[in-house]
């Protein structure tokens, strides 16, 4: 693309961001009223895109709860159309939370102990993915005090012959017990596979 026509599609692209902000529910403006920075913000988010000349661009979005990085891309512009591609592709970032819900997950065991280092590895790794659950964990004497405060309840393989009897007093509830190979082997996926595969199915697996 000749220098000339790349810059003003760039300043095109940034004005085309700004008038945006309507539609998708979002803050957007310029940076103390420099043309080269634009800011994005909603409830969940806060993000920038810079404009660094030569057509080079940078865009990235933050999760304001986690203060993590949730998009990042950093190019040069040379197809307008591609590049409201990439907004388009940020923004749908930005609202996702708006439109998502989290799925709220309890493990249980005796005293606690093992799920709660199982419960943490997991939430760190629902951060990482950002799959929309929010784990904890408790021993089985609170189990009937706070079960109702969640969606889905995982109980560990020592006290998986209790199964029945959880089943039959939260019977409103998702409830399954934890393989012994998953949860012995610190198979965080696999566990969010089984989460997965019983918030689809009618029936607890």
């Amino acid at each position: 693309m000749d220098e000339f026509y790349q810059e003003i599609n760039a300043i095109f692209y940034l004005k085309w961001i700004i008038i945006q902000g309507e539609k998708y529910n979002l803050q957007i403006g310029f940076k103390d009223e420099r043309e080269d920075t634009v800011i994005i913000k909603n409830n969940y988010v806060e993000g920038r895109i810079i404009y660094y000349g030569n057509g080079m661009f940078e865009e990235e979005l933050i999760d304001c709860q986690t203060n993590k990085k949730i998009f990042y891309l950093h190019f040069r512009l040379t197809h307008f159309n591609h590049a409201i591609e990439f907004f388009k592709e940020m923004v749908n970032c930005a609202i996702k939370p708006n439109n998502s819900s989290q799925i709220s997950v309890l493990l249980c065991c005796s005293g606690g102990l093992t799920t709660t280092l199982f419960a943490s590895k997991m939430s760190e790794l629902a951060l990482l993915e950002n799959f929309p659950y929010k784990i904890s964990a408790t021993g089985y004497t609170k189990l009937y005090e706070i079960a109702d405060k969640y969606d889905v309840i995982i109980l560990a393989p020592q006290i998986g012959y209790l199964l029945p009897e959880v089943k039959h007093s939260l019977d409103n509830k998702k409830i399954f017990t934890i393989p012994t190979r998953i949860f012995a082997t610190n198979d965080f996926s696999g566990a969010f596979n089984l989460i997965n595969v019983l918030l689809e199915k009618k029936d607890d697996i």
